[in-house]
């Protein structure tokens, strides 16, 4: 026991007090090592993404003709009313557009804040015609 409390002092002696170390010794060298960057798809493998994500569109526009359903027709059923006029849901359809537009803009060459910012421009135009639209076809749809 005595050597144990006589080994604990010895090394209690190199022990420094609160302050007294040598903070600034040299240290080896730090090397980094950094991934190598991420590589992007090629062109063509973003462009048949971006058609086969709108490929929908087409599958609906194709159903549509094949119900006999085309614009003109519809807009004249719309516009048959007294009530209905199919300008403001020419413009909901639109603003739309306008929007996918936009989502397509920011797949090829937008960033998300610049979309962002076109986008709070957009949506509301799109409320405030979705909106006129909407009511218009309630009317329509009462008055019948």
């Amino acid at each position: 026991m005595i050597t144990t409390l006589i080994a604990l002092s010895l090394s209690a002696l190199s022990v420094y007090a609160a302050g007294d170390e040598d903070v600034f010794e040299w240290r080896p060298e730090i090397h980094h090592v950094f991934r190598d960057a991420e590589t992007m798809p090629p062109a063509w493998f973003s462009q048949l993404f971006a058609l086969i994500a709108l490929s929908p569109w087409l599958v609906l526009t194709i159903g549509w003709l094949g119900l006999g359903v085309t614009p003109f027709k519809v807009l004249g059923q719309l516009a048959s009313g007294p009530t209905i006029r199919p300008v403001s849901i020419v413009a909901f359809l639109t603003s739309l557009a306008a929007v996918e537009y936009l989502f397509y803009l920011y797949f090829t060459r937008l960033n998300i804040f610049e979309t962002l910012s076109y986008l709070a421009l957009l949506l509301p135009v799109v409320f405030v015609t979705g909106q006129h639209a909407l009511r218009q076809v309630q009317a329509r749809r009462k008055s019948a």
